[in-house]
């Protein structure tokens, strides 16, 4: 009996204990529950700043509004190659209560994927110790270079002044040629149908009109490309002559614009292609940018826009074309030099697409040129700066360029623009350009980020 009365008052001060103040226990810290980074824009122009959304597991609320910005900072992922660069700053420049689980935290830089971003733990309510949660972005260390940073020259060779050889026997043998645009077929992985299109042009190429092999070659190397209107419009009469052209050859360019080609005319109208002649030596596939762009040339009206047009659609097949056979960028042709030039200002500018090819300058203010001792601030400045004022601002939209540019949108989906519009051909070519072309010139330019 008097065990039983024991065990009942135990009970009881149990129960009193748990009515009287021991209460529900304690809910569980919050924790955040992920965080993803967006690039924020401005009027439709891409910045160098993001927006990281916080989404925690419970209610959180600030201690203090004031103490707010100082309560989360960003770090890279561990390792990472920008660790100590100046583009792995990414500074809080405010924070915002969205709800009551949800915050943003506005940072002036771009976001590697994988960052971590630490919140202090005394800063908001329902924390009980500091907490960290890695951000997804869509940028990679090399995406935020690409983005924010500019490139220059690893090695300086690629841009140094070239000796200029004299062509040589093997260089005019119409057998050789032909031999070596079977193998340029073959290293770019041309279909069968391609191939058989392109050595069918070369051996019918009328040689009044294209006496060298070598620029037979290239005309023909066009086919398969988004560049193949360059055929129809120079061998055929589609083209504003209604005839093809009168002459496709290597003889000094007449004028004194030191030029690498020029389109004039004869006595018909039809167009005459002078090639300087210190190129026969060098690769054919060093003219087909050339031919690309000389094609466009059919009416005597020439545009800044048109130029700027045109030369981009040169570089621009030309680092394609250094996807299958890097070592043009090393070869002795001045050609190979110049495209070189102008292929690292296309990397460096860019509006639409920083981190991509561009022609308009880089919303984030970086040079064209670095280390050059010119302050051109985009593609569309270098090739300017080679003109003198002797265009025309009217001049029409030449129907090849827009071939040339309505083939490219085709093949990757993007809509139809003009091809004097400069900023739909600096989109185009930035929707158009694979992650593995830049990867290729990073790496044969040995690009390094300034």
């Amino acid at each position: 009996m008097q065990r039983a009365l024991v065990v009942g008052l135990a009970a009881l001060v149990v129960a009193l204990a748990v009515s009287c103040g021991g209460g529900e226990p304690p809910p569980p810290p919050v924790r955040p529950l992920e965080a993803t980074a967006e690039r924020l824009y401005e009027d439709e122009l891409p910045l160098a700043r993001s927006v990281v959304r916080v989404r925690f597991d419970g209610g959180v609320e600030p201690v203090t509004l004031r103490a707010l910005n100082t309560a989360f900072r960003l770090e890279l992922p561990e390792n990472s190659p920008l660790t100590g660069h100046s583009l792995a700053e990414m500074p809080v420049d405010g924070v915002e209560v969205v709800s009551s689980r949800v915050i943003e935290v506005t940072v002036a830089g771009l976001i590697v994927n994988g960052s971590s971003l630490h919140v202090a733990g005394d800063a908001l309510v329902g924390l009980d110790d500091e907490v960290a949660v890695a951000v997804a972005s869509e940028f990679t260390e090399l995406g935020v270079v690409l983005a924010g940073g500019v490139f220059a020259f690893g090695d300086l060779s690629l841009v140094e002044p070239r000796q200029v050889e004299a062509p040589t026997e093997a260089d005019r043998d119409p057998f050789r040629v032909r031999a070596a645009l079977e193998e340029h077929l073959d290293e770019r992985e041309a279909s069968e149908a391609v191939r058989e299109t392109a050595l069918f042009l070369y051996d019918r190429m009328d040689i009044d009109v294209v006496p060298e092999p070598k620029v037979r070659a290239a005309l023909a190397a066009l086919a398969g490309t988004f560049a193949d209107g360059a055929v129809r419009s120079l061998l055929g009469p589609d083209n504003c002559t209604g005839s093809g052209a009168a002459f496709i050859g290597f003889q000094e360019p007449p004028g004194d614009l030191d030029l690498a080609a020029r389109v004039t005319y004869d006595e018909d109208g039809r167009r005459i292609l002078s090639i300087r002649p210190d190129l026969e030596a060098g690769p054919f596939e060093l003219l087909m940018p050339l031919l690309a762009h000389e094609a466009i040339h059919c009416d005597q009206l020439d545009s800044l826009a048109e130029e700027v047009v045109a030369s981009a659609i040169d570089i621009f097949l030309y680092i394609h074309l250094l996807l299958s056979q890097p070592e043009l960028a090393r070869d002795d042709s001045p050609l190979a030099r110049n495209f070189n030039i102008e292929a690292l200002a296309m990397l460096n500018s860019g509006r639409a697409v920083p981190e991509s090819l561009g022609i308009l300058p880089s919303p984030h203010g970086r040079e064209a040129l670095p280390d050059s001792g010119v302050a051109h601030r985009s593609f569309v400045d270098v090739i300017a700066a080679a003109y003198e004022g002797d265009l025309d601002a009217s001049a029409p939209v030449e129907p090849v360029a827009q071939q040339y540019l309505d083939a490219l949108a085709q093949a990757v989906g993007a809509p139809l623009g003009s091809a004097i519009d400069l900023d739909y051909v600096d989109t185009l070519l930035a929707r158009a350009t694979t992650f593995e072309a830049i990867a290729n010139l990073l790496d044969l330019f040995e690009l390094a980020p300034g």
